[in-house]
């Protein structure tokens, strides 16, 4: 895709053709090329004579998986062009771009990667309509269920913080080489940029920040059901001890054992019982111990 000003190629698992191309195209270094076979294993900003070679990594949220993946895109700057390798689809993220009246590398690449910041800042709804959603349930009786949201969710937010946070030494990276590729008059897009990207760092850092109190609170909530139902068995035991020792008394076989072997003995035994226990169990109540 190109207007009268500048170019934009972008390549999707780049082929031997392709990489040949590229190399022929933007006068490749021959270990540039290697590094574009694959994805690589670190993101760097690198200037050579005639382009700019940095990797750029930003999340794509996995539905199957329930988290954001790690998704990495090669850029290749020229004075008149810029080209973008991938090594996954990416549907919805580069097929609504447009250069429209880009007049200058410079200004494709900046709308490139305000384009993908825009991307991630939308692939933060997810994270922030789970995070509304525990703080809906978490007053309705369902400890069990928020605390699996939540885990899910942290580990949700995790891996995004790692992925952005990723980002930032190469903004800062280019925007020093950047400078000295472009001219002075870049600086102040380039500083921009970051400034995008710290919005989307500190929008993740609140979301963050509302797991933790909604985690704190969900735990509250479950330590006093726990502490309650302890008081009830507590409570319940200090009602039955009592009497199982006295009901152990009369199992016990002697000469001398009162009302074991008089008239209607079972059931005064299990009066006294059954009258001690519920005396015992209103003095509780009273005392409101359960």
């Amino acid at each position: 895709m190109k207007n009268k000003s500048v170019q934009w190629v972008n390549v999707e698992k780049p082929t031997s053709k392709d990489l040949a191309s590229l190399k022929k195209d933007f006068k490749l270094h021959p270990i540039i090329v290697d590094e574009l076979r694959e994805p690589s294993a670190r993101a760097r900003v690198e200037h050579y004579d005639n382009y700019l070679y940095f990797i750029y990594y930003f999340p794509i949220y996995d539905k199957e998986d329930g988290a954001s993946v790690r998704t990495e895109i090669d850029f290749i700057v020229t004075k008149n062009a810029v080209a973008t390798i991938h090594y996954m689809p990416l549907s919805g993220v580069l097929d609504d771009f447009d250069i429209g009246s880009c007049k200058s590398s410079f200004e494709l690449l900046r709308q490139l990667i305000n384009h993908l910041l825009n991307f991630e800042e939308r692939q933060l709804r997810h994270i922030r309509e789970k995070v509304e959603l525990v703080g809906h349930e978490i007053f309705h009786n369902k400890e069990k269920d928020v605390l699996e949201k939540i885990t899910f969710l942290k580990r949700d937010a995790s891996e995004y913080r790692i992925i952005v946070r990723l980002q930032r030494p190469i903004l800062d990276s280019l925007a020093v080489i950047g400078k000295k590729f472009w001219g002075a008059e870049s600086e102040i897009y380039l500083n921009d940029m970051i400034g995008d990207h710290l919005k989307i760092v500190n929008q993740l850092e609140d979301y963050r920040e509302a797991i933790r109190d909604f985690e704190d609170t969900n735990n509250q909530l479950m330590n006093l059901k726990i502490n309650s139902a302890m008081k009830t068995f507590t409570s319940l035991s200090f009602i039955t001890f009592p009497f199982m020792l006295f009901l152990t008394l009369f199992t016990i076989r002697t000469t001398d054992t009162p009302l074991i072997d008089g008239p209607h003995g079972f059931w005064i035994i299990a009066g006294i019982t059954l009258a001690g226990m519920l005396a015992l169990g209103v003095y509780f109540s009273n005392k409101k111990w359960f």
